[in-house]
């Protein structure tokens, strides 16, 4: 008999808030799709449906690349906005990070960056813009909104950066005018200057562009991250003489992480066989003690996962291989290279690989991946091997599955 194993296949499977009670309150649907090559440059995507100004005005959101959604805050003014007076219109343009947590890992948790990186509003007068500038009917209604004020509302005051087309926004009622602008991060207010006497104004509302990103993409783990921020409407924002008519504006986010594992193999077939081969066998008809074999891959990302094993013929918790008419188990084990580790910190090493995939159930990196290569150890044991028929090959399919859904 020149061996007793031809070959064992092997396959592998890639698996891949309450609101609070608060009118202010935006739920936040995202996602995240981390590449498993370049996991740390993942953008968040926003899958929040559109509200506010770019509903209002598609083509200047469309042409920027941009989106708003609205908030139900006004901003009042009891005693008008006197001629030369200042609407700071400041805002948070700056990076904030939260904390969110995982909803089905205790202890999971990621950090996530917002920043407001555009406003906008629909302000209100009590009179016409032409009755407080004095010439009723003789322009188009635009015009005297921009009259009215130093900086147009229209344009956007450096570093502040226009949205709007040069002729929208005005309402013709003559009371409303909508207005957005984009805002660098270094910008703190985008601010207006009456030319006239306002006897009564208010912002009937509050739209923003916002942007989101994840800290260390590369950390999160596939499933659903909750969490919130909230913005002070009386601090992160300033509206000077005009006072909001709620304190808080918050954004809860639901971050849904869709990570892959991605593995290579360096084979699909590995042959087992004595420690230092067949000549022992071939030579002298000794029986070998044990048939090994082990199997390369490369893990080229840095997601948790879990291992589990199927096979086309199972034993008691592992996998079989046949002749056709006699099975012998095969012990399959692990071992992965530092810095993964176990659940609990442990290191992985010579691990069983079992159906069920008992102990293996949160693999996670302990520090940055490196690209050193894991192994798939196989092993017929002595009791097994002594009840293998001679001239014949036994042969048997598993199929290793690392899924990154823990």
């Amino acid at each position: 008999m020149n061996e007793l194993i031809n070959r064992l296949v092997l396959g592998s499977a890639l698996c891949g808030f309450a609101s609070l009670a608060n009118a202010a309150v935006l739920d936040v649907q995202a996602e995240i799709r981390p590449d498993p090559i370049n996991p740390g440059i993942a953008q968040i995507i926003n899958n929040t449906p559109v509200t506010g100004y770019c509903t209002e005005f598609p083509g200047n959101c469309n042409s920027r690349g941009i989106r708003s959604n609205s908030f139900p805050i006004a901003f009042m003014s009891l005693a008008g906005i006197p001629k030369d007076g200042v609407i700071p219109f400041g805002f948070p343009a700056t990076w904030r990070r939260f904390t969110v947590q995982h909803a089905v890992v205790p202890g999971a948790t990621a950090e996530v960056e917002i920043r407001i990186a555009g406003v906008g509003t629909r302000y209100r007068l009590s009179n016409t813009a032409q009755s407080i500038i004095g010439h009723p009917g003789e322009l188009p209604v635009f015009d005297y909104h921009a009259y009215l004020w130093q900086p147009s509302w229209a344009e956007a005051t450096a570093p502040c950066q226009q949205v709007n087309g040069t002729s929208q926004g005005a309402d013709p009622n003559g009371t409303d005018f909508t207005a957005f602008w984009l805002t660098p991060q270094h910008v703190t207010t985008c601010s207006r200057s009456p030319k006239y006497n306002i006897p009564g104004m208010s912002l009937q509302r509050l739209d923003v562009h916002y942007e989101l990103r994840a800290v260390r993409p590369e950390q999160l783990i596939t499933g659903d991250y909750q969490g919130s921020y909230t913005y002070s409407t009386r601090g992160d924002f300033d509206m000077g003489a005009l006072t909001p008519n709620d304190a808080a504006m918050t954004f809860n986010l639901n971050l849904a992480v869709k990570q892959d594992v991605n593995v290579k193999m360096s084979a699909d077939s590995v042959a087992l066989a004595p420690k230092g081969g067949w000549m022992e066998w071939i030579n002298h008809g000794r029986r070998p003690e044990k048939l090994l074999g082990d199997l390369r891959f490369f893990i080229l990302t840095s997601t948790p996962f879990k291992m589990d094993l199927s096979c086309s013929q199972a034993g008691t918790g592992t996998c079989l291989i046949s002749n056709g008419s006699h099975d012998v188990p095969v012990d399959i084990s692990v071992s992965l290279p530092s810095p993964w580790v176990d659940g609990t910190g442990q290191p992985v090493v010579r691990r069983p690989l079992t159906i069920g995939g008992a102990g293996l159930e949160h693999l996670m990196p302990a520090g940055s991946p490196t690209r050193e290569p894991s192994l798939l150890h196989f092993e017929v044991p002595k009791d097994s091997v002594a009840t293998m028929h001679d001239d014949s090959s036994y042969r048997g399919t598993v199929n290793i599955t690392f899924d990154s859904d823990i």
